[in-house]
């Protein structure tokens, strides 16, 4: 299959609660997410519609050293960000509706949609193998020092829910 436009990106279980819209102050993040918003015209990055829009993180996860670090953001709509996180779908509906805009801004078929989501589960097994190490490049400064997932899951329960 080439190269897709649209793709999940699995995540550690190690690095849950490391998303900068749960560690950071609401105003911080709400900064941060508008300027991503505005940079992308108000617009998905990925599939172009003029829909609500989530600050998506990119992270990238280095497994020579075991590092995982903040690489920057995109706005994408319900659906593209949704597709992201596929793996998390909670139920049926959410899921065949994700599936279809998977293949739809893809321009691919069932098969290769459940090829695409076999490998994105295998990576997330291989991704939870290890306790990962994060940094969140240039917002570093901004974040607590959080030592592991039970630590950045109390910080994050202190806060108020965040808009993505």
């Amino acid at each position: 299959m080439s190269r897709l436009r649209l793709a999940i990106e699995p995540m550690p279980l190690s690095a849950a609660m490391a998303s900068l819209a749960k560690l950071l102050p609401q105003a911080e993040w709400d900064r941060i997410r508008k300027s991503v918003y505005k940079r992308a015209g108000y617009r998905c990055q990925i599939c172009g519609r003029d829909a609500r829009l989530n600050c998506h993180e990119l992270w990238y996860h280095n497994e020579r050293t075991g590092y995982q670090w903040l690489m920057g953001f995109e706005a994408l709509c319900d659906h593209c960000h949704g597709v992201k996180h596929l793996i998390r779908a909670r139920d049926r509906q959410t899921f065949d509706r994700l599936a279809n805009h998977f293949m739809e801004v893809n321009m691919v078929g069932y098969q290769e949609f459940l090829r695409h989501l076999q490998d994105a589960r295998l990576r997330q097994q291989e991704l939870n193998r290890r306790e990962w190490h994060i940094g969140f490049g240039n917002y570093s400064f901004q974040v607590p020092v959080l030592r592991n997932r039970a630590e950045r899951e109390r910080y994050a329960e202190l806060e108020r829910p965040r808009y993505h």
